[in-house]
């Protein structure tokens, strides 16, 4: 399932982000290249912000489970799985962020058209 879930991600961002940037070029015109540039700093920010904290995660989680009794490929096991599980919460929140974008984007353009 780590697999899959390192596929979803792939496909995420490089269909996603290239297609956020192209929301604001196509719905913030006035924005320009600095619109632009803005989404896609901030996605790249973002990543490197998260890093260490999920770093942090998975160290946390390996002296739990190393404390529970666990050693080596047992515990990095765990510890993986115990990660991967707290990180959930990241498409959790994307996918309402999005959606609220989307049912937000879909009211103003038929307030527009009337």
């Amino acid at each position: 399932m780590a697999y899959v879930a390192a596929i979803f991600f792939a496909m995420g961002v490089a269909l996603f982000w290239p297609n956020m940037i192209g929301f604001i070029a196509e719905k913030v015109p006035l924005s320009g290249a600095l619109g632009m540039s803005i989404v896609g700093g901030v996605g790249m920010f973002s990543t490197s912000i998260f890093q260490p904290i999920i770093g942090r995660w998975i160290d946390t989680a390996k002296a739990e489970k190393t404390a529970a009794g666990l050693t080596g490929d047992a515990m990095e096991l765990a510890a993986g799985q115990s990660t991967l599980s707290t990180m959930v919460i990241f498409p959790l929140i994307l996918i309402v962020a999005f959606t609220g974008l989307f049912l937000y984007m879909r009211k103003r353009s038929v307030a527009v058209a009337a």
